[in-house]
């Protein structure tokens, strides 16, 4: 189970309970200034992660293979299920060949399906005329499944949720049981095609339900979305926005409705049970910097902006497995550098758990112009080793897979680059440095509100840690480390302990249940007549369900829905934030309903989400939080064991222990 299904919700309300732990015990509520104090201040670590189908030194080697239009797949529209296998059997042998490791095939190229549907009808793209199936009851992706996996490869269903028609002569030539038809006022036309309007509550159900029925059906490897949001800022979805705007502006409430479409395909895709991963492939660009400082060095067309889709901000808040920007411009290219793209990804990426693909221009490649960049196929190679170098760039997808059938050149540099092994990927890219400024952030004076409680100074219970055993202050780890000192003294008082083999692994990123455990320890909650947990996630004999059970009982965590507590996820600043605030609203130390103004001061507040703006100006204005020397909160970021060490120690020193 991954918190980040229930923790990446969106401004539809769903978001509330988002935060997991609930600090709500008033034996609490006198560190809580010193604690945003040390929020501001100590929280350099990385965000959170998920699993993902492939190792994390194993490059993904895909090829997208359209079906629009029968780009790819089949060679030509036919019921024909022989000729429609042997069209699929060719595309992955030679798949094969080339080295590609996983297909992204598209199954739902305009509101139309390559698989039997209960939602969608059969593409015409496939039989030549929508909603004529195959003979025989033939299912293509149903084949590709098997075949791929047959050939040692993944299968991902590769869909686009928002087109309707890619054609306009095809607006009426829909079949009659479309849902197009049977929802008219879903639809907008722009630019002559028909589009679903993302802001209509019941075209994000049929897109949910549309996923759920392949995640449920079929044996694939991952859903897959790419660059087709709103097509454009002229899109006339005046009549959804006077029902359903709830006060935001036009452009944030079409950014909440493309995150909400995102959020939801996560979330089936991480319920379902299977072993599956969920990814986007956008734009190359989120936003150019002279439209916000937090963008790349470019002058293209922006996602953010154009599509309405804040891709950036879906990394930063997990909502996918992977991403795999679209960066079709060469090296050197001066509006749109790929070196400069590929760096501003990879730092986006980087600590967030989210898988960094490229995706690369394969059929730009052999441009017959000798002063063309994309002139052979030189510049492939060079950015697929410039890719292999780069720390964080975990793969690449190709498109398109017809490119190399009609280029015997770039066919055999295909097969040399996927020649090395798959294994050996570069470490994932660094973030900051751990150290955190120790001279300020124990400093509770000035914080800007008198918070009392009760500060009873007892020592806390000696609890069993991640070994189960007695606390070892010796750990072997800790030598030299700038929170020796903080480790060392809560070892000794029993607040936190290492692991088996002697070590605290100071840098590793804290846990929700090690950070329950650290809390229970320091304010001695954990007794021997406190009620079991009864979050469905906390194994009988896990070292922490004491502490969970003991936290849960005095209101302090709450969990994160379907009686779930995720004890293995991290803990970000601004849901910490968010507990904090919330604690200090129902202990009545500050009233709620502030103004969301002073979250302009941050340059990265479009980071901040919709559940922790209100709790994170509140903090701001009442003077508990400060961004960095760049104006940075970094909202996204949790903390090592080490800093949360820190944390702890300052916690208790408010405390009065």
């Amino acid at each position: 189970m991954n918190m980040r299904r229930y923790a990446a919700k969106t401004a539809d309300g769903r978001r509330q309970y988002a935060a997991g732990l609930h600090m709500g015990g008033r034996r609490l509520v006198a560190a809580v200034a010193s604690l945003m104090l040390i929020l501001t201040t100590v929280f350099t670590g990385i965000g959170q992660g998920s699993g993902a189908a492939f190792a994390a030194d194993t490059e993904l080697r895909g090829v997208w293979v359209p079906t629009v239009l029968s780009l790819n797949y089949p060679s030509k529209a036919t019921t024909d299920p022989e000729a429609l296998k042997n069209d699929a059997i060719r595309i992955l042998d030679n798949a094969k060949a080339l080295g590609f490791n996983a297909i992204f095939f598209q199954v739902r190229p305009a509101s139309d399906a390559l698989y039997k549907s209960a939602f969608f009808p059969w593409s015409k793209y496939l039989t030549g005329t929508q909603g004529l199936a195959p003979a025989e009851q033939f299912d293509p992706l149903a084949f590709m499944i098997q075949a791929a996996h047959e050939r040692g490869m993944q299968l991902h269903a590769w869909l686009n949720p928002y087109r309707i028609t890619s054609e306009a002569s095809d607006n009426t030539k829909l079949a009659p049981d479309h849902p197009a038809l049977a929802h008219p006022d879903w639809t907008v036309v722009y630019d002559g095609k028909m589009y679903w309007n993302p802001g209509e509550p019941g075209v994000r159900q049929l897109i949910a339900d549309g996923v759920r029925e392949i995640v449920n059906n079929y044996n694939v490897d991952g859903i897959h979305i790419d660059d087709y949001f709103y097509p454009g800022q002229e899109f006339n979805d005046a009549a959804a926005f006077a029902a359903y705007g709830g006060g935001l502006s036009l452009a944030d409430w079409r950014r909440a409705n493309t995150e909400t479409t995102v959020s939801d395909m996560y979330n089936i895709v991480h319920s379902s049970g299977k072993n599956m991963v969920f990814g986007v492939s956008p734009m190359g660009i989120w936003a150019n910097i002279g439209t916000s400082p937090l963008g790349s060095n470019t002058r293209g067309g922006e996602a953010y902006t154009q599509k309405y889709a804040d891709t950036r901000g879906w990394v930063k808040r997990g909502l996918m497995d992977y991403i795999a920007p679209q960066i079709y411009w060469n090296i050197g290219f001066e509006v749109a550098e790929y070196v400069t793209l590929v760096d501003w990804w990879s730092d986006v990426a980087a600590g967030t758990g989210v898988k960094l693909y490229i995706g690369q221009a394969a059929y730009r490649t052999g441009n017959p112009n000798r002063g063309n960049a994309w002139y052979g196929v030189s510049e492939l190679k060079r950015q697929l080793d410039y890719n292999r170098n780069k720390p964080g760039v975990a793969g690449y997808i190709m498109y398109t897979y017809n490119s190399f059938i009609e280029n015997s050149e770039l066919y055999k540099l295909m097969q040399d680059l996927n020649s090395v092994p798959e294994t050996g990927l570069p470490p994932a890219a660094a973030v900051g440095g751990a150290e955190t400024n120790e001279g300020t952030a124990g400093n509770a004076s000035g914080a800007g509100i008198n918070v009392q409680g009760n500060n009873s100074g007892s020592e806390p219970a000696n609890q069993a840690g991640q070994d189960g055993q007695s606390a070892s202050v010796n750990f072997s780890d800790i030598g030299g480390h700038w929170a020796a000192e903080y480790i060392s003294a809560l070892a000794e008082t029993g607040v936190i302990h290492g692991y088996p083999d002697g070590k605290f692994l100071p840098n590793d990123m804290i846990k929700r249940a090690d950070f329950v455990v650290m809390l229970t320890g320091l304010f001695g909650l954990q007794t021997e007549d406190a009620p079991d947990t009864t979050f469905i996630d906390i194994a009988p004999n896990a070292y922490y369900r004491a502490a969970v059970g003991a936290a849960q009982n005095a209101g302090i965590i709450t969990g994160i829905g379907d009686k779930m507590f995720a004890p293995d996820e991290q803990i970000t600043r601004q849901d910490m934030m968010t507990i904090s605030y919330r604690a200090l609203v129902s202990a009545g130390r500050v009233e709620g309903g502030v103004s969301l103004s002073s979250l302009e001061a941050f340059a990265d507040r479009p980071d901040i989400a919709d559940y922790a703006a209100a709790p994170v100006a509140a903090l701001t204005a009442l003077g508990f939080v400060n961004g960095n020397d760049e104006g940075m909160l970094e909202p996204l970021k949790p903390a090592t064991r080490a800093e949360t060490a820190a944390i702890i120690y300052r916690f208790g020193q408010t405390a009065g222990r």
